[in-house]
């Protein structure tokens, strides 16, 4: 007897099923992606915010603000070292707020970072400025102290705030700015807490020993 021959089913693809088995995977891959996206964004911003909470204080000022500080500091710290009357973090906390960083025009035009009005040895130059009057701050021209050199206004400063405003010596930052609020350096009521705030934030401290 002749053998009979086993039927082979023959198997075909069918192109719908094949296309959707692409889309299913095509879908899994992208969601893996978007899920790994999501979890580097998430690591990213944990990083930034951890790195950002334990910078030090001097990590957070751009070059330019660096770069016053230093310019300041460096006088600051001598003037110090020689007279012992003003703290340098005083000093420079005080040209911060005074001269908005070093870019006010009575900064530029008169070495004045200190916001000193009067005459220095009969030189004077007039600029607007702004006063709180009545808890109101309103802006007013007045004449300011034109020194020669950064340095003459430090030294000016000093003899300034040591006479007028300290009347002892001080030896702590936060004394110094309470001080001077207190004995009216300016008519900003915050002024004591601005120099704090200042002091701690750039670690100006650090140039006081």
């Amino acid at each position: 007897m002749p053998k009979r021959r086993r039927k082979t089913r023959k198997t075909t693809s069918n192109p719908a099923t094949a296309t959707w088995i692409f889309v299913v995977v095509l879908l899994v891959l992208g969601g893996g992606l978007l899920l790994r996206g999501q979890i580097k964004t998430v690591m990213q911003s944990t990083h930034i915010t951890q790195t950002s909470a334990g910078a030090t204080p001097g990590q957070l000022t751009t070059a330019a603000q660096q770069k016053f500080i230093k310019e300041m500091a460096a006088p600051a710290v001598r003037v110090y070292q020689q007279n012992g009357q003003v703290l340098p973090s005083i000093v420079i906390a005080q040209a911060i707020l005074e001269s908005s960083w070093g870019t006010s025009a009575l900064f530029k035009q008169a070495n004045n970072p200190f916001g000193v009005k009067g005459s220095y040895q009969g030189q004077t130059k007039s600029f607007p400025t702004s006063e709180y009057v009545n808890g109101k701050k309103i802006q007013i021209h007045a004449n300011f102290r034109d020194y020669p050199s950064l340095t003459a206004a430090i030294l000016d400063h000093d003899a300034l705030l040591k006479t007028n405003y300290f009347k002892q010596t001080v030896t702590d930052y936060q004394t110094a700015a309470k001080l001077l609020q207190e004995n009216g350096y300016a008519t900003d009521p915050d002024y004591a807490k601005k120099l704090d705030n200042v002091i701690a934030t750039y670690n100006l401290n650090q140039y006081d020993t």
